[in-house]
């Protein structure tokens, strides 16, 4: 069953008001970094189209391909994307990709991911959410981590991945959230060490309420999760101009985040399924963590690059916000 499986496609039997997309991005040793985002979307008059969304780290830029809906093909056993001849799977990627924008061209090969520890009572890291069927949006985490091997060339231009970092996650529903804010990066000096945090403003029987998500790959520690439905709280929210800093609580353990904006490209984000919102993501944020528990420093580390989005009204994100 797909709602088991969040990486496959969720949407085959909407007609409307939904779109899904998947979120690859890698880096390269040095930290230059490109992220595709493949998906559909289908607006509320029962329009269709799909697309691949492109993101220039170094330049700060992005870039939009659209397709007809039945260029978009899936697999139903595993994660195996086509959106004409551009195809994204668990192993690699291959694109080629022209029209008015430019032409990006790419080969790129995946190591073994490291995948979130899913469980019968929680599919995928929004636990028992994901069996929430009236979600505005629902978010899948694919690949915590793997090695990237290959070329990305933009314009004719190339760049090598070989021996980079990769990451791949997914949303899917009707509409983004009115407000959210979200980080995340493998890109820490020590390889193997992946984070992504994301707090959203989340509609639900009529009223809303402020519900995050935090994963954290850590040597030594496995995948460590904070959520709204583990216990976890978040008893600190600063957002500033250039900076955001984060406390999160779950019984005697403490995790510290800041996160400092870098520059921003324009994204396409969906409102009733189709793609008509604009969202601002900075590639070549910062992002630092620190946990501690039973008295001792877990990990502490900083991470350069990573990606960070805020969008909204974010006093609706403030804890016991409303």
């Amino acid at each position: 069953m797909p709602l088991f499986r969040p990486e496959l496609f969720q949407g085959a039997r909407r007609r409307r008001r939904y779109f899904e997309g998947w979120y690859f991005k890698q880096v390269s040793p040095d930290g230059r970094a490109w992220s595709f985002i493949p998906g559909v979307s289908l607006d509320a008059e029962g329009r269709r189209r799909a697309f691949v969304q492109a993101i220039d780290g170094s330049a700060g830029t992005t870039r939009w391909y659209e397709f007809p809906f039945e260029a978009f093909r899936w697999d139903r056993r595993s994660l195996d994307l086509r959106v004409g001849g551009n195809r994204f799977s668990l192993s690699g990627i291959g694109l080629d990709l022209d029209g008015p924008e430019g032409r990006i061209r790419a080969e790129l090969r995946f190591g073994p991911s490291v995948r979130f520890p899913s469980r019968p009572w929680r599919p995928g890291i929004m636990g028992p959410y994901s069996f929430v069927p009236f979600l505005e949006c629902n978010h899948g985490l694919v690949s915590l981590d793997h090695r990237t091997d290959g070329r990305v060339e933009a314009d004719g231009v190339g760049i090598s991945m070989d021996g980079g970092r990769g990451y791949i996650e997914k949303d899917w529903g009707s509409s983004m959230p009115a407000a959210w804010i979200w980080c995340q990066s493998n890109s820490f000096p020590e390889p193997g060490v992946s984070l992504l945090f994301s707090l959203a403003d989340i509609p639900w029987l009529g009223g809303r309420f402020p519900g995050f998500l935090c994963a954290a790959l850590l040597p030594g520690e496995g995948v460590r999760v904070w959520a709204s439905w583990n216990g976890s709280r978040i008893d600190r929210l600063e957002v500033g101009d250039r900076s955001i800093g984060v406390r999160i609580r779950r019984r005697d353990e403490i995790l510290d985040l800041r996160m400092e904006r870098g520059r921003g490209g324009l994204l396409r984000a969906p409102a009733a399924g189709a793609m008509d919102r604009r969202i601002a993501e900075s590639v070549d944020a910062v992002l630092w963590a620190r946990l501690e528990g039973r008295g001792r420093r877990i990990f502490e580390g900083t991470a350069r690059p990573a990606g960070l989005e805020t969008v909204g009204d974010h006093s609706l994100l403030a804890p016991g916000g409303s």
